[in-house]
């Protein structure tokens, strides 16, 4: 039973550890490089494909995040149910939060309010494509960006407790 508990706070510590990093690389890098694409057009569809790709890697990460943890907490002895196990979990449902209240509205601009007219003539050689407004592509990008690491530092705060509680349970 120990191995089992701490194989599951390692693999909770490490996912938050992953997680982290995602939410700060997709913020910081990625971002700054669908802004740099020569089309408005082009970085709003490459958004859309990167947050698609994001999610896909997120939501795992969190499910293993909680999921270890909160077993951990549950299958420990009543005097190694440590709080740090319940609140390095509470961040991973603070940062969906955060995703769901702000993050979801802010890409939903940025797909849908950069569009313009459809040209019915052609454009660029392309029938019938969409002009997108620059400006508000590059808005939104910058407040999914700004949003996006808030919800990396609140991931970091359950990692930084986590790693501070598997510290403490192995000295």
């Amino acid at each position: 039973m120990n191995r089992l508990l701490t194989t599951l706070k390692l693999t909770g510590t490490f996912a938050l550890g992953v997680l982290t990093g995602v939410h700060f690389n997709f913020s910081l890098q990625t971002l700054r490089t669908l802004l740099a694409l020569n089309s408005a057009s082009q970085a709003r569809r490459a958004f859309t494909i990167s947050l698609g790709l994001l999610r896909s890697t997120v939501r795992p990460l969190e499910l293993i995040a909680a999921a270890s943890l909160l077993t951990a907490w549950l299958l420990s002895p009543r005097g190694g149910k440590h709080p740090y196990l319940l609140l390095a979990t509470l961040p991973v449902a603070a940062a969906v939060g955060v995703e769901r209240l702000k993050l979801v509205g802010v890409e939903y601009g940025v797909q849908t309010l950069g569009e313009g007219e459809v040209k019915e003539g052609e454009r660029d050689g392309v029938k019938g494509e969409a002009e997108v407004n620059g400006e508000a592509v590059q808005g939104g990008m910058e407040a999914w960006k700004q949003w996006g690491l808030v919800r990396g530092g609140i991931v970091g705060v359950g990692f930084g407790i986590a790693l501070v509680g598997v510290y403490g349970d192995f000295m």
